[in-house]
């Protein structure tokens, strides 16, 4: 999606449906210069759509598409500044929302919500050079908030065959990058929250039901990842400092794990297997090693 040509996409959508649609409000509001705006609602099924696009700035460009027999949908993309990118589509689904809203320079945030029910994507950026992509594909009741302010910052979410899970990515600082992926997933919640340098974290909740993960960085080049497959796990790793290093992986059903590390150089990893495993770790100072495998 990040090689996503706006324009192109459009057309290529509005020429391969027909203009069979009821319904559908397009609402578009520029002010600056060389700003673009593309709203695309025709073809069969396309039912009582809305999209509202809002810019003030220059060279901002807007894209949002709602076809394949999409329903009862709203996209809202409200941008300011300089050469921001919004794209949002929405394809054969029914009761999506999309919101974007960016302000600063270069700012790129994409949502695609495709077979897809009742979802809602939210991207809220600001700062310069930042990049959000949410995914929510063969998905239902499922939320996706990314927030950025800062500089080179990179978030990315996905939830596919996925429902009723919840991601949220909260990220300040610079080239920090953070990834959530739900797949084959029901009923999970996954947060990740950096703010510094160089930080990068993921959770995965492949294959999982009713677990929850909580990742926290703070500083510069911390690195982690949580990875959920199962039944009703709670995973949760914070991490303040330099160059730290924290991984959790668990299997199977009912675990519980914490990783605190503060310092430099320390680095985790707990594993859980089996049922209702509970694993506490916690390293203050530098280049310390731990490792739990339950």
């Amino acid at each position: 999606m990040k090689t996503f040509t706006p324009i192109a996409a459009a057309v290529l959508f509005a020429a391969s449906g027909s203009v069979l649609a009821a319904g559908n409000t397009a609402i578009q509001n520029q002010n600056g210069d060389m700003n673009t705006q593309v709203a695309v609602q025709v073809g069969p099924g396309n039912n009582d759509n809305l999209i509202v696009q809002d810019q003030n700035g220059d060279l901002n460009t807007q894209v949002a598409v709602q076809q394949g027999g999409e329903n009862d949908s709203d996209i809202i993309q409200i941008q300011f500044g300089l050469l921001n990118l919004g794209v949002s589509v929405q394809f054969g689904g029914a009761f999506n929302d999309a919101l974007v809203i960016q302000g600063g320079l270069l700012n790129s945030a994409v949502t695609n919500q495709t077979f897809a029910l009742a979802n809602d994507a939210t991207v809220i950026q600001g700062g310069v050079l930042n990049d959000a992509e949410i995914n929510q594909v063969f998905a239902a009741f499922n939320d996706a908030t990314v927030i950025q302010g800062g500089v080179l910052n990179d978030a990315d979410v996905n939830q596919v065959f996925a429902a009723a899970n919840d991601a949220l990515i909260i990220q300040g600082g610079v080239l920090n990058e953070a990834e959530i992926n739900q797949v084959f997933a029901l009923a999970n919640d996954a947060t990740i929250i950096q703010g510094g340098v160089l930080n990068e974290g993921e959770i995965d909740q492949i294959f999982a039901v009713g677990s929850s993960a909580l990742k926290v960085q703070v500083g510069i080049l911390n690195s982690g990842h949580i990875m959920q497959s199962g039944f009703g796990h709670f995973a949760a790793e914070f991490q303040n400092g330099v160059l730290n290093e924290a991984h959790t992986h668990q299997e199977d059903v009912g675990h519980f794990s914490l990783t605190v590390q503060n310092g430099n150089g320390n680095f985790h990893f707990t594993h859980q297997q089996g049922f209702n495993e509970t694993a506490v770790a916690a390293q203050t100072g530098d280049n310390n090693v731990g490792v739990i495998i339950q």
